[in-house]
């Protein structure tokens, strides 16, 4: 062994050298492994931001790919017109018998902002008694409804209409009233609560004319 030491040239002999050479090659492994981790964790945040493959298949059975499912899955022109109408019935329309599931459905339709505001003139107005008690009955027509501005956050849509007031308990009571309705419809994801990715932000009604008068005044 002093030979070898000699042949070399070496001052020292480490006792220990094997196993630090262990050690400097499995933290040379460590440091790759971290690396290859890195790597994959990327990786996997660019795929999860991507969209989803979608296929759509036709009535045909004819298969389409979709790669811009928002772009795609975005609310038609007929949904958003047909959420404006049923909000309007359901939040304006009342009759004495279906107030309270009327407008629980027309609160499911509007975001939180707007139920906040709503819920302070209908239910702690005690609007909704009055309602019940008056034994009135609505029937609403609308005349034209149109999307007014549409962008990728939000529509607006106006509505003409006529609104029919009557009364069970007096059968000469009639109102007929002209009305415009200006809605703002956030669009938000599709969900098995919004399945028209569709909630109304705004609400705000104009009378345009009184139309029972105008009969009385002819009469």
């Amino acid at each position: 062994m002093s030979e070898v030491i000699t042949r070399v040239k070496r001052r020292y002999f480490e006792v220990f050298g094997d196993l630090e050479k262990e050690i400097a090659f499995l933290r040379r492994t460590n440091l790759f492994l971290i690396f290859v981790l890195m790597l994959v964790f990327i990786g996997v945040i660019i795929l999860g931001m991507k969209p989803p493959v979608v296929i759509r298949v036709s009535e045909v059975e004819g298969a389409q790919m979709i790669r811009d499912l928002n772009t795609n899955n975005a609310p038609t022109s007929h949904e958003v017109l047909a959420l404006a109408k049923r909000f309007t019935m359901r939040y304006t329309a009342f009759n004495s018998f279906t107030v309270t599931k009327d407008l629980a459905e027309a609160f499911n339709l509007m975001t939180a902002r707007l139920q906040q505001e709503s819920r302070k003139s209908l239910i702690d107005s005690g609007l909704i008694e009055k309602l019940k008690n008056a034994q009135i009955d609505t029937q609403t027509e609308f005349k034209e409804v149109k999307i007014e501005r549409d962008s990728p956050e939000a529509s607006a849509v106006s509505l003409i209409g006529v609104r029919r007031i009557s009364k069970y308990d007096t059968p000469t009571f009639h109102e007929e009233i002209l009305f415009r309705a200006d809605i703002v419809l956030k669009k938000v994801s599709r969900s098995s609560s919004t399945p028209e990715g569709l909630l109304i932000e705004a609400y705000r009604e104009m009378i345009l004319n009184d139309l029972s008068r105008k009969e009385e005044m002819k009469s």
